[in-house]
């Protein structure tokens, strides 16, 4: 079965692009590196590459992602009964609301 990991030696790399530093200089980047890393930017690349990828091999995305949008209220109802029944279904309880057309 193929492995689909990206995997990256920081402390090889550390080395890579600086070879002269001493060992426990680039240990000490290396461990900083890791220890705050922000994958956000190698989150945002691989939906990039997602998108440009399925467009290539003609996948649609189209509703397959996860996301589910709230269905039209049928019952026409008004946003202070619809905050009030997303607060009850996700088990969030309001101790002395605000006084507010959200909670009336």
């Amino acid at each position: 079965m193929k492995d689909y990991l990206i995997q990256v030696d920081v402390l090889e790399a550390v080395h890579d692009f600086y070879p002269g530093l001493s060992e426990e200089d680039a240990t000490q980047i290396a461990e900083s590196i890791v220890d705050k890393w922000d994958y956000t930017q190698m989150y945002d690349s691989i939906n990039d590459d997602i998108s440009w990828y399925a467009d290539s091999h003609d996948i649609d995305l189209e509703g397959k992602d996860g996301y589910i949008e709230d269905e039209p209220d049928r019952f026409n109802r008004d946003a202070g009964s619809i905050a009030r029944q997303r607060l009850v279904n996700n088990n969030i309880h309001v101790l002395n609301a605000p006084n507010s057309p959200l909670f009336p």
